[in-house]
């Protein structure tokens, strides 16, 4: 199978899979907000603060990497697996150490139990690490997506039945933890791969150059994305944090199941045609359209409807996230594009830029999370949002310089996407505003809403761009 047919199907395949998956993670996400409470989701996400960052140091870059290099050998992969069970441990017994000193900080007790019992989740992830690797490496997107969808799904529904007997915060812990098992135990059941009983330091060092600087990137980069996290924890307590976390997760669920999962076909894609400048170039502005073509009307959609979608989904007791919603959603838009330039550096094997363009971005992310804080909440993602402006354009200058694209020829690719996607969110709040004033059903204004606007998209983009079938067809040339 050729390069183009490979990344054609592994594109349909994650497609379809992540229709499946956001659909499931939206309505488990309405569920459990109806199960749980703002302070449940608040705990979890001072837990996911430590289990994320800690989470990066699993495979310490050693999936990339073996993605990147054209043929590593069996002892190279076997030493890969021991390193990351290895690494799986420790960071177990590093978390559980130093859980007190976390609960402590944040002068919650439960905290200390709650970080011993989900540590468990580092050395159940270490055992798939390098069988995942080979999947993305030869491109065999069915399995991995199908392995992944099911977990997720069973993960899910442990989660759910959880919440339903009333075990609270537990619930998602069980949902995580679950979920984990089963995807490792489906992986390896699924692949032919099986270690040699071999290990040495000197095959870990061959790959180091690029691990490390991936690492202290994917290190940087976290720390700069979960500082407001942190910081309200700490200083606004875990209600408000639940309600920040859940708006963050509905601004990220296009950024997780468009940008990143389609990335994973686009990195070993195109580490392949690293060197052909002209060829790379074409392939990443197709890829860019196509997120912004899904990403941007979601956004926008988010914020047209998030005075109504908030009471009709969440209820009452999600005071404020409607407004955050709204605050969040240009983040989203951005990052679905900017997410996409760390395939750029991966692939010519340019770490270390991307650790330096790492540390500038994080410093002012960071800084602007401190500035917004006496604001509250809102004040944070307000300043976030600007904090995502500001680097825009040096983050796009940096990465798309190595394929000698420029800015306003990337920035021209998507912006008619942006200016149809705003035309359409004005197109939905005065939808909204009509039928509320003949009819007061949130429900039945909300299904009006959604509806108008996905007409509204499609009739514009048809008049822009010609129908569906004719831009698909021209993205898979």
């Amino acid at each position: 199978m050729s390069l183009k047919q490979k990344v054609l199907t592994g594109t349909k395949w994650v497609a379809l899979t992540n229709i499946f998956r956001q659909i499931l993670q939206l309505i488990s996400l309405f569920i459990l907000a109806r199960l749980l409470t703002p302070d449940d989701f608040g705990l979890f996400a001072i837990l996911m603060i430590f289990v994320g960052f800690m989470q990066m140091f699993t495979d310490m870059g050693t999936g990339a990497a073996l993605i990147q290099i054209k043929n590593p050998s069996e002892k190279l992969l076997s030493s890969v697996f021991f390193f990351n069970i290895f690494v799986g441990l420790a960071l177990c017994l590093i978390l559980i150490s130093i859980s007190g000193s976390i609960a402590t900080f944040f002068g919650n007790p439960q905290v200390q139990e709650l970080l011993q019992i989900i540590s468990v989740v580092f050395i159940i992830a270490s055992f798939g690490v390098v069988q995942k690797a080979l999947y993305d490496k030869k491109m065999d997107f069915k399995k991995i997506t199908i392995i992944e969808s099911i977990s997720q799904l069973l993960g899910l529904l442990v989660g759910i039945y959880s919440a339903m007997e009333g075990l609270g915060v537990y619930s998602l812990i069980n949902q995580t933890l679950s979920g984990s098992i089963i995807r490792v135990l489906l992986i390896w059941f699924y692949s032919n791969w099986r270690p040699l009983f071999h290990f040495a330091l000197e095959d870990i060092k061959q790959i180091w150059d690029f691990t490390k600087n991936y690492t202290l990137f994917d290190t940087i980069n976290y720390f700069a994305r979960n500082a407001d996290n942190f910081l309200i924890g700490k200083f606004l307590g875990s209600p408000a944090l639940g309600v920040y976390s859940m708006a963050y997760k509905m601004m990220l669920y296009p950024l997780q199941n468009i940008s990143r999962t389609l990335l994973r076909i686009l990195f070993p894609a195109f580490a392949q045609i690293q060197d052909d400048t002209i060829k790379f170039q074409k392939a990443y502005l197709r890829v860019i359209f196509f997120i912004a073509l899904v990403s941007f009307p979601i956004m926008i959609g988010l914020m047209a409807t998030a005075d109504v979608l908030v009471p009709v989904l969440f209820g009452d007791k999600w005071k404020e996230l409607d407004i955050l919603l709204i605050i969040l959603a240009p983040i989203g838009m951005i990052q679905s594009i900017v997410t996409t330039t760390g395939s750029i550096y991966m692939a010519k094997g340019n770490t270390r830029l991307l650790l330096k363009i790492g540390i500038v971005s994080s410093i002012v992310t960071v800084a602007f999370f401190i500035i917004g804080l006496p604001y509250g909440v809102k004040g944070v993602a307000l300043f976030y949002v600007l904090s995502n402006f500001i680097m825009l354009y040096p983050v796009l200058k940096l990465a798309w310089g190595q394929i000698e694209l420029s800015v306003k020829r990337g920035i021209s690719e998507i912006l008619p996407i942006l200016i149809i996607s705003i035309i359409m969110g004005i197109c939905v709040v005065s939808l909204g505003r009509i039928f509320h004033s003949f009819y007061h059903n949130s429900l039945l204004q909300l299904i009006i809403m959604i509806l108008g606007g996905i007409i509204v998209y499609f009739l514009l983009i048809t008049f822009k761009y010609g129908n569906i079938k004719t831009i698909l067809r021209e993205l898979k040339q």
